[in-house]
């Protein structure tokens, strides 16, 4: 008859007992399937990660506000202005052909914008000053005209502070 040993005391005991006769302690017979159970989680954990990687989308850096660098004409590195983050509030209205615009409010600081550039349906209109209260009355049409008032900063940087299709 096959024997194994108690893992308990030692003793050889007949393969078919389940209790050891010498320190009364139950014999647990091994699974063979085990290492396959291991095996096959430790398979679907890896392929749970690869999935999950494979389908997070990436996301690229956020370079707003750092210094970006271009190459001038003379080649040269120059850097790129940054955005500035401050804005100016501009209010318009219409009346007939005549367009009038006014500065609110605004966050800009003394000497950071350079100019107000209006333009009216895609052509130079002139400027708007840059201080609250500044105004100014610009010629448009009769129909809607498109209205656009960019900031340009005294660092280069420009940026859009005013736009109306409708006007």
């Amino acid at each position: 008859m096959a024997q194994k040993t108690c893992p308990h005391c030692g003793v050889s005991v007949e393969a078919s007992r389940i209790v050891c006769p010498n320190c009364r302690a139950v014999i647990k017979k091994k699974n063979p399937m085990v290492p396959y159970l291991i095996i096959a989680a430790l398979v679907v954990v890896i392929v749970i990660v690869v999935a999950f990687v494979l389908t997070t989308p990436v996301q690229s850096p956020d370079i707003q506000g750092s210094a970006a660098v271009s190459q001038s004409s003379s080649g040269t590195a120059v850097a790129a202005p940054t955005q500035p983050t401050c804005t100016v509030a501009v209010t318009g209205s219409r009346s007939g052909t005549s367009i009038r615009l006014q500065v609110m409010t605004s966050t800009c600081g003394a000497g950071e914008v350079s100019s107000l550039a209006v333009s009216v349906n895609g052509a130079s209109a002139g400027t708007l000053g840059a201080g609250a209260g500044a105004s100014g009355t610009y010629t448009g049409t009769s129909g809607t005209n498109n209205v656009i008032v960019t900031a340009k900063f005294a660092s280069g940087a420009e940026k859009i502070m005013y736009q109306n299709a409708a006007l």
